[in-house]
């Protein structure tokens, strides 16, 4: 009987020792609320840009339209943390009507992103018009930002005050009109201008062109006497006209400027078919690595539609915008096939 009792408290010993060994799988955590991250979020696949500055060059001297535009994207960029906090730097090659700054970005510089262009007109009419090594097929559009239209201003001591005393002038008399540069979109405003007032009006202009380097030079001219008239944009002379250092005559456009309210429309004094402007956009090399470009793309974008953007260009009496590439492209198609048709005239040599 011992010995029985013994052998069943042997095996219940063995029977709790086997279920002490052996524990029950443990329930699941309650969810945290976090997900492990994914291979694909995985930091070693993040975009390593920007990593240093990023310039933005201006072919033309400061003072322009173009530097303006350019000051005040990176103004904005760097105090409000676009681009990762990464400096924005505003760098003037001015030359050869925009040409040598344009091919600098476009050729010489890396296409790595860090170096941008303001990109207008002349980056259409460069390549048509003069032995340059690069074509508008070398660079890709970021952002449209700043629609703006053209205006016919004249030095103060001119004697005509008014867009119909002014036509009526010019038309018995030589006019010093100044441009910035042989080939530029402000040279060919006037041409247009002179155009239609020939052909659909019986009314041509006794112009006679003064090339030079910039806007800021056109107004140089303007102030010093040296030139009588000059269609310039209004971002680029509409301070100057308040200040009283010139007075605008005439806007190239349907509707009257939101910097110049006081100043008629060509289309308001009876003349049709009177309208330009420049269109500037922010451009990089066609080289540059498609994830860098669409990262650009992106952010110049937001900036561009931002309240900060906005309110710093209508304070400078520029007009804001942020237009797709999609949308600029057409622009420069449209530009290209109007200069196309004047290649011949223009390099016929005349003003």
């Amino acid at each position: 009987m011992k010995k029985m009792t013994s052998m069943l408290l042997c095996a219940l010993l063995l029977l709790t020792l086997a279920a002490c060994g052996s524990k029950p799988a443990s329930p699941a955590p309650a969810d945290s609320g976090t997900t492990a991250p994914a291979e694909s979020e995985n930091p070693q696949n993040e975009l390593k840009y920007p990593e240093k500055d990023i310039t933005i060059v201006v072919p033309y001297d400061a003072g322009g339209g173009n530097d303006i535009l350019a000051r005040i994207l990176a103004s904005v960029a760097m105090e409000k943390g676009y681009f990762k906090g990464a400096n924005v730097v505003v760098e003037n090659q001015p030359g050869g009507g925009g040409a040598i700054g344009q091919t600098y970005v476009a050729q010489t510089a890396p296409a790595d992103g860090y170096t941008l262009l303001t990109f207008t007109g002349s980056t259409i009419t460069n390549p048509i018009l003069k032995d340059v090594t690069f074509t508008v097929d070398d660079f890709s559009i970021i952002v449209g930002c700043n629609p703006d239209p053209a205006v016919l201003v004249a030095r103060n001591d001119a004697p005509y005050d008014t867009l119909e005393g002014f036509i009526d002038y010019a038309q018995a008399n030589e006019v010093l009109i100044t441009d910035s540069g042989f080939g530029t979109n402000s040279h060919i405003r006037g041409l247009g201008m002179n155009t239609v007032l020939t052909d659909n009006y019986s009314k041509p202009l006794k112009l006679k062109a003064i090339h030079t380097d910039s806007s800021n030079m056109q107004l140089t001219q303007l102030m010093g006497g040296h030139a009588d008239v000059s269609i310039m944009t209004a971002g680029e002379c509409a301070d100057a006209v308040s200040e009283g250092s010139v007075k605008a005559l005439g806007v190239l456009a349907n509707e009257r400027s939101g910097s110049l309210p006081g100043v008629p429309t060509f289309l308001e004094i009876g003349y049709e078919g009177i309208v330009d402007g420049a269109d500037r956009c922010i451009a990089c090399s066609a080289d540059v690595p498609d994830d860098i470009y669409q990262y650009l793309v992106e952010e110049f974008g937001n900036l561009c539609a931002s309240e900060d953007f906005t309110k710093a260009m209508e304070e400078a009496n520029m007009t804001p915008a942020s237009k797709t590439p999609d949308e600029m492209n057409a622009y420069i198609s449209a530009m290209t096939e109007k200069v196309t048709k004047l290649k011949d005239y223009l390099l016929a040599g005349v003003d």
